[in-house]
């Protein structure tokens, strides 16, 4: 079984991300944090001297990957939006991006017939329509990327090498630049209206 670490510097602390495939949990935690700390190490030998810091098991959390979203984020008088409407993959970790997107076209969307008491549904569901395919599109990448790099990662018996269109791509900059403007921008970036330009 392959396995995968993310090393995340949050400034005083270093958040890490033991990427495993579904289910194996219990049979990591049957082998005892002895058994983790090494399985870490063989991933990671510079992190040898780090690992006694995983002194028990609640300091280890099991984030379940699942990315789905709502056939209709609104009702009357309800509208749900980031995690509330689509669950995204931490591939990329382009979560919070997504989210800010989505309340920056609620925002836009529905400021004024807020402020003027005649909101409608339609304006819920405008909201939905802006963002949608932006969404589908983030999650679209996120599964290729899962497929191309992260289940083979999982499932070897010795380090994976990369597939070779992804080898390709990589050679060309304009392919090259797009997954990574893809994960920082999203498509169709909403920006706010300030309603003083509507006054």
């Amino acid at each position: 079984m392959g396995l995968g670490l993310v090393l995340l510097d949050r400034g005083d602390y270093w958040q890490v991300a033991y990427i495993i495939p579904k289910g194996a949990a219990d049979r990591i935690r049957t082998q005892g944090l002895d058994g983790f700390r090494k399985a870490i190490v063989s991933v990671a030998p510079e992190l040898r001297d780090r690992v006694a810091e995983i002194r028990d098991w609640d300091q280890v959390k099991l984030l379940t990957v699942r990315a789905d979203r709502l056939t209709r984020w609104h009702r009357p008088g309800y509208l749900a939006i980031g995690d509330a409407a689509h669950a995204m993959s931490p591939v990329g970790g382009v979560g919070i991006n997504i989210a800010i997107h989505d309340a920056t076209a609620a925002a836009n969307v529905l400021w004024q017939p807020l402020s003027t008491g005649s909101l409608t549904e339609s304006n819920l569901a405008e909201v939905q329509r802006q963002r949608e395919f932006a969404v589908r599109v983030i999650q679209a990448f996120q599964s290729t990327m899962q497929s191309l790099i992260i289940r083979p990662m999982l499932e070897a018996n010795r380090p994976p090498s990369l597939p070779w269109a992804l080898r390709a791509i990589l050679r060309v900059p304009l392919l090259r630049d797009l997954p990574p403007r893809l994960i920082a921008f999203g498509i169709r970036r909403p920006h706010v209206h300030s309603p003083s330009a509507f006054a």
